[in-house]
């Protein structure tokens, strides 16, 4: 099954990470955009991949952080 891209979702997600040019994580966009964990990462994976930078932290790269490219 394929699914439908809604654009509105990407400019929900695109429009959070504006907020946080130093990156955010992917549960703080779930938040702020009322959409689901799964469906921000999948976008952030495959629709927006090109466009973001992901940040790895924490001792075992226990933290993902993403932002938008300069």
């Amino acid at each position: 099954m394929v699914r439908k891209v809604d654009e509105n979702k990407i400019k929900k997600i695109v429009d959070a990470l504006k907020k946080h040019p130093r990156g955010t994580y992917v549960s703080q966009i779930s938040r702020e955009t009322k959409l689901a964990k799964t469906t921000v990462s999948y976008l952030l994976n495959t629709k927006l991949k090109d466009e973001i930078e992901e940040i790895v932290a924490g001792q075992g790269g226990l933290f993902k952080i993403v932002k938008l490219k300069n």
